[in-house]
């Protein structure tokens, strides 16, 4: 089975380079259709040669997936992936879902086949969804997008850690861990050595000369034997997407 974690950078076509950020800066308040378009094309290409059975997306709109637009994902990737779901990443009663800036900022998931899932919420932060997705009986895939504030950042990974001793069989959890002190910040995951992490020093985040490892995947021990990752880089966003790769 092959999962593609990606963080699209809502698909503003800004790769991260200070010219982009500088020459696009626009595009975070209005970008036109035509780029978005421009954007699923190029990641429709990924999907195409890299052939994932499960994308697992954050920073995505909700817009690109009305259904108007949303024939335009068919047009391009064709009947492989007819199952998907995204959801806003604030919790219902946030104000952030109506806020012009932030309304519709979602995570989502499409898939080849159905997978049974559910969506689950951290206790702190603004965005706090995570997604559950069951691969099979006894493998677990979580999703989420991490906090950009260190302590709220530390409180969800103790949260995850519960999480995935909550969780039996065999466990992934991918997403944009934003750990942008380095991989100390993961030792509560890490430290009883029943997580293993797959990343090693590759970035998958740069703005300018400021490169980090902030896209991650981790899983517990024994499947870990089973799981190859590759980093994808990604033309329309700031972040590499993550390619994995799992002997089932």
């Amino acid at each position: 089975m092959k999962i593609l974690m990606s963080n699209l950078g809502y698909l503003r076509g800004i790769s991260g380079s200070l010219k982009h950020h500088i020459l696009f800066a626009h595009r975070h308040f209005y970008c036109s259709t035509t780029v978005q378009e421009k954007m699923w094309r190029q990641l429709t290409e990924i999907i195409r040669r890299e052939r994932p059975d499960l994308c697992c997306f954050v920073e995505i709109e909700q817009a690109v997936f009305h259904e108007e637009n949303f024939c335009v994902i068919k047009d391009i990737v064709g009947e492989s992936y007819p199952f998907f779901d995204i959801e806003n990443k604030y919790l219902p009663a946030s104000r952030l879902r109506s806020f012009p800036l932030t309304q519709g900022k979602s995570n989502a998931f499409m898939a080849k086949h159905q997978f049974p899932h559910s969506k689950l919420h951290f206790s702190s932060g603004t965005k706090r969804l995570i997604y559950k997705i069951q691969l099979a009986p006894e493998l677990t895939l979580f999703f989420s997008h991490f906090s950009l504030n260190r302590k709220t950042r530390a409180q969800q990974l103790l949260e995850v850690h519960k999480l995935v001793n909550d969780t039996p069989g065999e466990v992934i959890f991918m997403g944009d861990f934003n750990i942008l002190k380095g991989f100390s910040e993961l030792s509560s995951l890490l430290k009883d050595g029943d997580l293993v992490l797959l990343n090693d020093n590759q970035p998958t985040f740069t703005f300018h000369i400021f490169k980090r490892v902030l896209d991650i995947c981790l899983c517990t021990k024994d499947i870990s034997e089973k799981c190859r990752l590759q980093i994808i880089p990604q033309p329309y966003s700031d972040h590499s997407a993550l390619l994995l790769e799992v002997d089932m």
